[in-house]
């Protein structure tokens, strides 16, 4: 009972905050922002102490939960702190970036995963992110001086969805299930964002809302893993 009382207070909390964030960046709307998460990150916190066998995975998320926290505040004040805003993209996303490094060890961690798929993993990750980066104009993006931040952390992101799916594929656990979907959804979340920061058209309230829609379901998808962990 308190899984479920903690994840629908937290999804409340983000509920509001899709709708007030649509609406223009302040300091209200970060406050909120920073609830929202906190609201993920209590899901996990509840979930550890129910599901003690999940202890070492669990931890391991919900560090990468709180970067995302430190990730999210940062990259709210990119729009706050106009003159300071390269400073707070490359930090939000290297706070990202190292908080999928947590949720890929704790993969293949979880899963005792053979370092042969953990290779190809990465191989094809990378090969993805190269991509993404190469045939950015074809999409008619622009990442500038940011496209070697941008190549690690959608790399690092496309990781996330190998490790997860394969995981799951392997398993059949519902726990790696969850998971996966949550990062499917982070990466749905982040090919938005990519539009929206790096690209023109992309900034209306219909796309914002679309982007942290995923962003909040990911995440809370992702601290859920942990109540299922057998």
């Amino acid at each position: 009972m308190a899984y479920y009382v903690t994840l629908g207070c937290g999804l409340i909390i983000a509920t509001i905050f899709l709708f007030k964030r649509s609406q223009g960046a302040n300091i209200t709307n970060m406050v909120l922002k920073a609830l929202s998460s906190v609201g993920y990150l209590f899901t996990a916190m509840v979930a550890i102490m129910l599901n003690p066998d999940a202890l070492n995975f669990g931890v391991l998320i919900f560090m990468g939960g709180v970067l995302g926290l430190i990730g999210d505040i940062v990259l709210d004040l990119k729009c706050i702190y106009l003159k300071e805003s390269d400073k707070y993209l490359y930090s939000g996303f290297s706070f990202f970036l190292a908080g999928h490094i947590l949720y890929n060890i704790a993969i293949v961690m979880q899963n005792s995963l053979k370092w042969q798929y953990v290779l190809a993993c990465v191989a094809v990750s990378v090969i993805i992110g190269s991509l993404t980066v190469a045939t950015s104009k074809t999409m008619k993006i622009d990442f500038g001086k940011f496209k070697w931040i941008v190549l690690a952390y959608s790399s690092m992101l496309v990781l996330t969805s190998a490790t997860s799916i394969l995981s799951a594929f392997l398993t059949g656990d519902k726990s790696m299930i969850v998971l996966a979907i949550g990062a499917v959804l982070f990466l749905l979340s982040d090919l938005v964002l990519s539009f929206t920061y790096f690209s023109k058209g992309w900034d209306k309230p219909v796309h914002i809302f679309v982007n942290h829609l995923l962003y909040y379901a990911a995440q809370f998808m992702i601290a859920s893993s942990i109540m299922f962990i057998a």
